[in-house]
């Protein structure tokens, strides 16, 4: 708002003033809800990396599985027992919204549509490929975690954005704005004051003069 729309009245300095009033009270309420934000990101950030160990270490240890399956039973067999699983072995993910932290995140949840017995013969396979296919499941779980919590960062920080430039706008652009029409009316004010001190102080003086000027003719 340029001074240029603003009329120099007492009545436009008082709302001028009121909304200045608003709008440090709002910066202050911004502020305050984006360090709950920046808080509540941090949470979620320690959440994102502790995962994603546990995840490292589950998957190395998935790995370590696949490696002693391969020795026992051959990669080939392995690697059919796979392309069976990918026919019988069916997956979805229902997605949800909830509120939480003051904004809508997802909700994943996986469904597996398995058969109760596995694609493969138990007795030509080994242990290990039982326990693999079964931690597979898990890790699978993880990830669909990972992708929740990745989901809640980006809202979080997106979130963040927009209070700061909000902030923003209020800190070096409206705030100081206001500040500039409430001083260039206070100094208008003022002088129109001071005048019409002087012109006062002058007719008095001139009064005055006239009423000394008739009681001296009398006299």
């Amino acid at each position: 708002m340029s001074f240029q729309n603003v009329k120099p009245t007492k009545p436009e300095l008082d709302r001028l003033k009121k909304k200045r009033q608003f709008s440090v009270r709002g910066e202050n309420l911004l502020e305050i809800k984006r360090e709950q934000l920046l808080n509540s990101l941090k949470t979620i950030l320690d959440k994102n990396f502790s995962i994603r160990s546990e995840m490292r270490s589950e998957i190395l240890k998935d790995m370590d599985l696949l490696e002693k399956t391969y020795e026992t039973i051959g990669k080939r067999k392995v690697d059919r027992i796979s392309r069976l699983n990918e026919v019988t072995l069916k997956t979805s993910v229902e997605i949800n919204y909830i509120h939480e932290m003051g904004i809508d995140v997802p909700k994943l949840e996986l469904h597996f549509q398995d058969k109760p017995l596995p694609s493969y013969s138990y007795g030509d396979t080994t242990l290990h490929l039982d326990i693999l296919l079964k931690r597979l499941k898990t890790t699978l779980g993880r990830l669909i975690e990972i992708a929740e919590v990745d989901s809640m960062m980006y809202r979080l920080a997106e979130d963040n954005k927009k209070i700061q430039r909000r902030i923003d706008a209020l800190d070096d652009i409206i705030i100081p704005q206001l500040d500039g029409n409430i001083h260039t009316i206070e100094e208008i004010l003022n002088d129109e004051e001071r005048e019409e001190f002087i012109r006062m102080k002058k007719i008095k003086e001139f009064l005055e003069d006239d009423e000394a000027e008739k009681k001296a003719k009398s006299d």
